[in-house]
């Protein structure tokens, strides 16, 4: 039961790092985007790389998301006691 609590707590603080990190990647492309508005030059190849950087981080945080949690196994059958 203790390992189980550790796990859920390690995926706890795994899922707000990963969640801290597409934050603040999509924060840097949404800049990045309103900087090519403005008269200073900017690089479509680094807004491609941001937007890249970006989704990629909403990739790896949806997938946190979905994965099972630690110690389940997936089966919800109930023995049979007859």
């Amino acid at each position: 039961m203790k390992a189980t609590i550790e796990a859920a707590r390690e995926r706890e603080f795994r899922t707000a790092d990963l969640a801290s990190e597409a934050r603040h990647a999509r924060e840097r492309y949404d800049l990045y985007k309103a900087k090519t508005y403005g008269p200073k030059l900017t690089s479509p190849a680094k807004l491609r790389e941001l937007q890249r950087a970006s989704n990629l981080a909403d990739a790896r945080l949806r997938s946190a998301w979905v994965a099972p949690h630690p110690g389940a196994t997936g089966d919800t059958t109930a023995e049979d006691d007859s």
